[in-house]
């Protein structure tokens, strides 16, 4: 049963959005892990779309978007952790203009080739509780929608505008 699960095409697309930064951007989407994260995202005005839960579990979160039961042990082999926790939530990536945030902007963080998950999280969970306005990435630095920098930001990508964008667009 659970084999049969891989084939369901809500699931590949599931691991592709975890494992593949095209992925994520092509779909507009990125998943974020748990019920804390999921809720923090809905109180923050994120859209979400979609939930996968364990079959029979109470984990779904209220507002969190449509509800996806999966065969016990799916979301363990799905999963981008090693005991992930569900719900995994597909939500829209949000959608910035450099331009606009520049003009409306005093504080703003920019970030030249950062390559691991787990510092560009930290910099912008702080960048969030320093009251900077947004974080600008540039291009060869981690996905700021990759799982791990997702978990990394404790919930904090979800109140500050996080983008990609040429170095030449911010300066």
């Amino acid at each position: 049963m659970a084999g049969l699960e891989f084939k369901n095409p809500k699931v590949q697309a599931l691991r592709r959005l975890l494992a593949d930064r095209s992925e994520r951007h092509d779909a507009g989407c990125f998943v974020i892990e748990g019920p804390t994260s999921t809720a923090e995202a809905v109180r923050a005005g994120v859209t979400c779309l979609t939930q996968f839960v364990p079959e029979g579990s109470n984990a779904a979160i209220d507002g969190g978007g449509r509800v996806v039961p999966l065969a016990p042990g799916v979301i363990e082999r799905v999963g981008s952790t090693k005991q992930p926790q569900s719900p995994l939530t597909v939500a829209e990536l949000p959608r910035h203009d450099v331009a606009e945030l520049l003009a409306a902007a005093s504080f703003v963080i920019v970030l030249d080739r950062i390559g691991d998950p787990g510092n560009l999280g930290t910099i912008i969970r702080s960048a969030e509780a320093a009251g900077a306005d947004a974080v600008i990435v540039t291009p060869g630095s981690v996905d700021p929608y990759n799982p791990k920098v997702v978990r990394s930001t404790a919930s904090a990508i979800f109140h500050i505008p996080v983008l990609e964008a040429p170095f030449g667009d911010v300066i």
